[in-house]
């Protein structure tokens, strides 16, 4: 309530200083006005001009001297951009992976992080309309409707952004209120799997001064598995309400808030590992559909074939009705602009929170039952200057803070970790950075930025395991015994409630006749007293746990730019980004607390960006190398027995080229294309497990200090292809007063890695996916139909994987064959 309070105070504030100030100005940051989008045919001008706010000032694409790809409302709509977890459709720089439930984990060129738990940040940063997300998963709250355009911008941004923005940042900014006249558009959408969205905006001006958008999306869709998984239903609405009283001066408050539910995204149960010492990395296919789901039938069958260790009783089903997602998402922020003769004063507060309670199936998960509830509160102060001279600049100041509280039971029956905790902390930083026109051909930029970041996390880590004593030698007069399995699954073992709550988890046990009454979760050891052999320990890290850290590290950028001619653009850049080093649980007694280092990246690049052929042939290059150290590496290991979500630092070399063509063949046909080449390769990476349980395919070195060790130097980094491809053509036939617009967006992809066990049946096969689109629309009204089929030839490949200690490898697809019509008008 506090940060609701400073919001709301900051907001009204502004509103009283805008009535008695009239000697000021309009937005500094307009929004965009893109006179043609990214790969729209102008049948007058060539390729026109687009325009973006990447660098916090206005300017254009063809003028920015950065690696920033640019995707519009229209082109999110036609590549079936429904979600976050689709993004990765929209640049070949840039890689998703959908996790279970909300999680998503973005990387841009292989730079990123796995984001399981809030105790990780992201390596991309996220920004909606200007104000830093900052859960990875807030990006399942997002509706893609009524944009203007999602901004990627490729490489760290530690000068302008800052937080968390090793690889790259992504904007999503949504279109804005305008004065002048009613408008809006309302379009609808059916296609297969029962899949129906209705989005629509509505402006209306509210005399000279006061303008308002309304805007909302609704979507449902049965789900792409047998079992209703990996479905979707979310319903959004925004509202935003500009004020301007003079031409210099504007306020613009917006609220927005999203819902959702179903079942949420799962894959399937693909295979099994060896959990034998020795045959870890030995894999059989189950032969299971794809598409079946992680609860199906198929799924079921074999996993009632598994052991659940260390009790050594066999897995039961799992009931599809254990799988659900019920998130809610809801933000309020303010901009603030001033003009001034010498330039433009930005503030902009913000405040935002979640809820998400969910259950997914991940290695070996049964599910997991995760509690999850956060806010944060932010506010960044810029001035962009906009001096005569030949020197000007962005200067800011930036605060954020935010708290999490989170429970999670990682069920696995015989084992149930159950986390609670309590997570958070601030950052503040100030930044600066400034062009010198040396020439009118040539500039310097040079920016910095300081930040500190504070963290802390305080909660309990509980591990109930259901353990059989058991033992029989393997033959007659062996030296040695084995677990007797045929003895543990005779034993009547307890399942406990499936609960975040250890102390439910307890009487569930106790209400079941299975250990002593009274028991409590501070006991820690529990007999069974129903006749079976053996006992549940908790074998967690304890009660009261606590760790804390601070961090405050400088990043800095220096570019060059040179105008070969008004048409081409050649730049140099040095770049240096920081993401802030983490906490996890720990023993508060042990001397300091444990924490994980932050990592840096040192980017170099060199690009141009060139028009030739009168406007009509744009051609972006650019060529990088950067330097990753002490890469934060989240994965999953079993640790004294118990599943393990730990973190470790290595370092990276990334290099590649990037090209980008626009073409307008002729008035009527425009043809796009997107390349990358990447080589992203760990320099030294080292993972552990416990002895005998370690399954990366990486260079086992032996036993270290109690622990197998692997070292994985020469691995390529996650969702980092090769070679990545987009092409796009548009074109259009021109029938009277009516125009037949045919789109095709065909995408390739090399293969590339999607887990951290570095195994080969983690690694994600080479594509080809194509979208195809074909629209019927007036030339002189506002209305089209459209009728589409995306991934036309059903091309299936992997997107998220998982392997569980128990050795289950499960693999989610992307989306099969979808196809549907579409229908828009416009007012």
């Amino acid at each position: 309530m506090r940060r609701v309070y400073l919001v709301g105070t900051a907001i009204g504030a502004l509103a009283i200083a805008m009535s008695g100030t009239s000697a000021m100005a309009q937005e500094a940051e307009a929004q965009v006005e893109s006179e043609t989008e990214g790969a729209s045919a102008n049948t007058s001008q060539g390729l026109g001009m687009i325009v973006v706010t990447a660098q916090r000032r206005e300017e254009s694409l063809q003028d920015a001297a950065i690696a920033i790809d640019t995707i519009s409302s229209d082109q999110l709509v036609r590549q079936g951009v429904e979600g976050a977890a689709d993004l990765g459709r929209i640049s070949p720089s840039l890689g998703v992976s959908p996790g279970g439930g909300p999680t998503r984990s973005l990387f841009v060129r292989g730079v990123g992080a796995l984001t399981v738990n809030p105790l990780q940040d992201s390596g991309v940063s996220q920004n909606f309309d200007g104000v830093y997300l900052g859960r990875a998963s807030a990006a399942s709250g997002l509706g893609f409707y009524d944009m203007e355009r999602v901004e990627l911008l490729k490489g760290p941004q530690g000068t302008l952004y800052g937080r968390n923005a090793t690889g790259g940042v992504l904007n999503y900014i949504p279109a804005k209120p305008e004065f002048g006249a009613t408008s809006g558009y309302v379009q609808t959408e059916y296609g297969n799997f029962d899949k129906f969205t209705i989005q629509g905006a509505l402006n209306v001006p509210l005399g000279d001064l006061v303008a308002l958008r309304v805007s909302g999306s609704h979507q449902q869709r049965d789900g792409y598995n047998d079992d209703g998984t990996s479905d979707l239903d979310a319903t959004s609405v925004r509202a935003q309400l500009l004020f301007e009283p003079t031409d210099r001066i504007s306020l613009r408050i917006s609220a927005d808030h999203t819902e959702v539910g179903g079942k949420g995204t799962s894959g399937s149960l693909l295979g099994f590992f060896g959990t034998a010492p020795g045959t870890q990395q030995d894999f059989t296919p189950t032969g299971v559909d794809i598409d079946c789901g992680s609860t199906c039938d198929a799924s079921n069958a074999f996993r009632v074939q598994t052991i659940q260790g260390p009790s050594f009783q066999l897995n039961p089903p799992i009931d599809p009705d254990e799988v659900f997602q019920d998130l809610s998402y809801t933000g309020v922020h303010a901009e603030f602009n001033v003009e001034l003769d010498a330039g433009t004063i930005t503030l902009i507060p913000a405040y935002r929170e979640y809820s998400q309670d969910y259950a997914f199936v991940g290695p070996g998960f049964a599910p997991a039952p995760t509690q999850e509830e956060g806010d944060q509160f932010s506010v960044e102060a810029r001035f962009t200057s906009d001096f005569d001279g030949p020197l000007n600049g962005v200067f800011g100041l930036y605060y954020f803070e935010e708290e999490i509280d989170f429970a999670a039971n990682f069920y696995q029956v015989a084992v149930a970790p159950i986390q609670n905790w309590t997570n958070g902390g601030d950052s503040w930083a100030a930044f600066a950075q400034m062009t010198l026109d040396v020439t009118d051909q040539f500039r310097v930029s040079v920016g910095g930025r300081y930040t500190e970041d504070n963290k802390y996390v305080t909660g309990d880590d509980f591990t109930f395991l259901t353990i059989c004593p058991l033992e029989t030698p393997p033959f007659p007069g062996a030296p040695f015994t084995i677990p007797d399995f045929a003895g543990c699954a005779a034993q009547n073992y307890p399942f406990g409630a499936i609960t975040t709550d250890p102390q439910v988890y307890i009487d569930s046990l106790i209400a079941g006749g299975f250990i002593p009454p009274n028991s409590t979760i501070d006991d820690g050891f529990y007999p069974l007293i129903n006749g079976a052999a053996g006992f549940i320990v908790d074998n967690g890290a304890g009660q009261g746990l606590t760790s804390s850290e601070s961090w405050n590290e400088p990043t800095y950028r220096v570019n060059l730019e040179y105008d070969i001619t008004p048409e081409n653009l050649l730049y140099a850049t040095y770049e240096r980004g920081y993401r802030a080093g983490g906490v996890e649980l720990d023993d508060p007694t042990a001397a300091g607390g444990l924490s994980f280092d932050p990592e840096f990246i040192d980017a170099f690049t060199i690009g141009s960006k060139n028009r030739f052929l009168n406007d009509t042939l744009q051609v972006n290059a650019e060529a990088f190398y950067w330097k990753y150290k002490d890469q934060q590496i989240t994965y999953f290991s079993t640790i004294d027995g118990a599943p393990n979500f730990g973190t470790a630092n290595g370092n990276s070399t990334i290099q590649g080229i990037d090209l980008d063509i626009l073409w307008a063949a002729a008035p009527t046909t425009t043809i796009g294309l997107k390349f990358q080449y990447l080589d992203a390769t760990l320099d030294n990476l080292t993972l552990v497990s416990d002895p005998g349980t370690g399954r990366f395919g990486c260079d086992n070195v032996g036993v270290v200090e109690g622990l197998q060790t692997f070292e994985c130097s020469g691995t390529e980094l996650l969702y980092s292809p090769e070679i990545a491809l987009d092409l796009a053509l548009q074109q259009i036939f021109e029938l009277g007063d009516y125009d037949l617009t045919f789109f095709a967006d065909v995408s390739y992809r090399s293969e590339q890695q999607t887990d951290l066990s570095f195994t080969d049946p983690t690694v994600a096969d080479e594509y080809i996916s194509a979208n195809f689109q074909l629209s019927f629309a007036p030339v002189e009204q506002g209305w089209s139909i459209s009728a589409f089929i995306n991934n036309a030839f059903d091309e299936r490949y992997l997107v998220n994987t998982n392997v569980g200690s128990g050795g289950a490898f499960y693999g989610e697809h992307n989306p099969p064959r979808t196809y549907g019509v579409r229908a828009r008008a416009e007012f």
